[in-house]
């Protein structure tokens, strides 16, 4: 896969594009919960991907695995 079409790689999970990246936003803690999509919320949790941690939301095993497995970007580094 080059590096311009890698950002359009589809998930190979079965989320969608939108789904990966709020799955992704959680992963990393970098956004509030008010400003992260409602919609994808709700399929995260109904998935169970992700749970309300003391604090904030945070991935379960299966979601770390997805989120694990989620194209990235050529030069990202691993999350610490």
């Amino acid at each position: 896969m080059s590096r311009e079409n890698i950002a359009h790689a589809p998930p190979p999970s079965g989320l969608t594009e939108e789904e990966a990246v709020t799955l992704r936003r959680v992963a990393f803690g970098q956004s509030e919960v008010r400003s992260l999509r409602q919609a994808d919320l709700a399929r995260l949790l109904a998935l169970r991907l992700i749970v309300h941690g003391r604090e904030g939301l945070e991935l379960t095993l299966s979601g770390r695995a997805i989120f694990e497995s989620l194209p990235r970007a050529v030069f990202a580094a691993r999350p610490r």
